[in-house]
């Protein structure tokens, strides 16, 4: 069954996603190990948003998903790209904010904490999304599919 909304989401963004889509679903795990407090570090929505906007034409948004800090992506078209939402088993998720306006009232952009932003700018951050960069560069390959922006990853 194809659902409504694909006939309202431009080809191209249902394209990136359904690439975007597969890579995520083939990933491995990945084990970034343990912080200086010994506590283990997980993969965020931020560090996967900041890899994906590496590789495909899409801008990173941070801000909250209701009251959780939260990062996404916006396609050209000005569509949700969400490639690891809170509290979903599974995903990503590909939402059309055109038309239905409940999913901005979930999806709130604002300017992040000082805290926040200096951890998302920190050197051991930006180690782990070049990590993560090449791991979907890696999974890519895999996939045979094409990256259509060039990498900053090292």
């Amino acid at each position: 069954m194809k659902p409504y909304a694909c006939s309202v989401v431009p080809r191209e963004d249902l394209f990136l996603f359904s690439q975007i889509e597969k890579i995520i679903q083939e990933m491995p795990d990945i084990d970034f190990g343990k912080n200086k407090k010994r506590e283990e570090i997980f993969l965020s929505c931020h560090m996967i948003v900041r890899a994906l906007a590496r590789l495909f034409p899409l801008e990173i948004k941070d801000g909250f998903f209701g009251s959780n800090t939260h990062s996404w992506l916006i396609t050209k078209n000005g569509l949700i790209i969400d490639p690891y939402p809170v509290a979903v088993v599974g995903g990503p998720i590909l939402i059309e904010t055109r038309f239905i306006t409940v999913w901005k009232s979930l999806y709130k952009e604002t300017s992040l904490s000082r805290s926040t932003l200096s951890g998302l700018n920190g050197a051991d951050f930006l180690k782990n999304v070049d990590r993560v960069t090449k791991i979907i560069q890696q999974t890519m390959a895999r996939l045979g599919i094409k990256s259509n922006k060039k990498s900053t990853a090292k």
